[in-house]
């Protein structure tokens, strides 16, 4: 999987990529809805504008467990963080989005990320690896949820170029790590392999995270 530097450093040109990608939208285009279905089908998928503070919040959680260091039993790690109810979790994370970005307009958000961005990967690069805060669900250690951000900027970088109708802006090195995290997850949940048809790690995680057509093998998706 790398070293922990070179996760923060994947991780930095990843969160790059996806703070250009909201910096070169057209006032009109952050009103364009992403693919992303809510719990609740009745309320409306977010739009770019809301995925943009979807980003906030989950890269920003990142400084959050950096600011209360502390000395307890590590709960979570990468793949794990991602095993959760969904029906539980699913409608605060919607939600949440739209607490992020009340008050603030469009035009702001660019600079919002960036600097949210900028304290996650500088705050990363000055603490040690197994430096424990509060993960969200339970306490984690830091190398374990940077590489967690690595899938949410990859897999959500997705939901903006897919909205948006072009190519992906990941890196084959992000991708790597979110397929490896993926496939561990796989096996954690349910039975370890990938279908055979999706030996490609970009293909294996659009149908791991449901970015793509639905796959006819009943695991998957894995996250939503």
């Amino acid at each position: 999987m790398g070293t922990y530097e070179d996760t923060v450093r994947i991780l930095e040109v990843e969160l790059g990529q996806v703070e250009q990608g909201f910096r070169g939208l057209g006032e009109a285009e952050w009103a364009t809805p992403t693919k992303l279905r809510p719990l609740d089908e009745s309320q409306p998928p977010w739009t770019l504008f809301e995925l943009a503070g979807h980003f906030d919040i989950s890269i920003g959680l990142t400084v959050m467990l950096m600011a209360e260091p502390q000395a307890g039993q590590v709960g979570r790690d990468r793949v794990s963080f991602f095993i959760f109810p969904r029906s539980e979790v699913a409608p605060v994370v919607y939600d949440y989005a739209y607490t992020m970005v009340e008050g603030k307009t469009p035009a702001q958000m660019p600079d919002v990320l960036a600097a949210t961005f900028a304290k996650t990967v500088e705050g990363a690069r000055s603490l040690a690896p197994e430096t424990v805060g509060p993960g969200y669900y339970a306490l984690m250690r830091l190398d374990e949820f940077v590489a967690s951000r690595v899938v949410e900027a990859v897999v959500h970088g997705l939901d903006l170029t897919d909205a948006l109708g072009r190519e992906p802006m990941a890196t084959p090195e992000g991708v790597a790590v979110t397929a490896a995290i993926l496939d561990d997850l796989l096996a954690r949940k349910t039975v370890a392999g990938r279908p055979p048809d999706l030996a490609d790690d970009m293909a294996w995680v659009r149908a791991a995270s449901g970015r793509g057509p639905v796959h006819p093998d009943p695991r998957l998706p894995l996250i939503g």
